[in-house]
């Protein structure tokens, strides 16, 4: 009996959670893709919109306080604990927060872009990294 391993199989878990981001940062209009810890540290970012390290570390700290803070209030309002979506725009363009386990998915998007199909994006790239990998 022969075992054959596929080529999938030689990619470690991370590896495709990396070729995952880098898909989504690869669709039209989407400028940057990061996925950043709870404690506002930059784990991978796309390779296919790269940015600077200081942008990275300085936009990651960010996302998590922002997530964190508007964590607490939706507490205070009633709104629950968990939060699927900050959705921030500006007239360059979109910012979209989305947790994945424990970390935070950020996308930035230019302004033209469909908001339906960037949540989409989003909830299908969530799908498949926790399909991949627990966070």
């Amino acid at each position: 009996m022969m075992i054959t391993i596929e080529k999938d199989d030689e990619i470690t878990s991370t590896e495709k959670v990396q070729k995952t981001l880098d898909e989504l940062g690869a669709v039209q209009g989407v400028e940057k893709a990061i996925l950043v810890s709870e404690e506002g540290f930059p784990i991978m970012c796309a390779r296919t919109t790269p940015i600077s390290e200081e942008t990275e570390n300085l936009v990651s700290a960010m996302v998590a306080g922002i997530a964190s803070t508007f964590a607490g209030a939706c507490v205070q309002l009633k709104l629950g604990k968990t939060i699927d979506f900050i959705h921030v725009q500006t007239p360059l363009g979109l910012g979209l927060i989305s947790r994945v386990g424990s970390t935070i998915l950020v996308l930035i998007t230019k302004p033209k872009v469909k908001l339906g199909l960037m949540h989409y994006l989003i909830t299908s790239t969530k799908d498949k990294m926790l399909r991949i990998r627990d966070f």
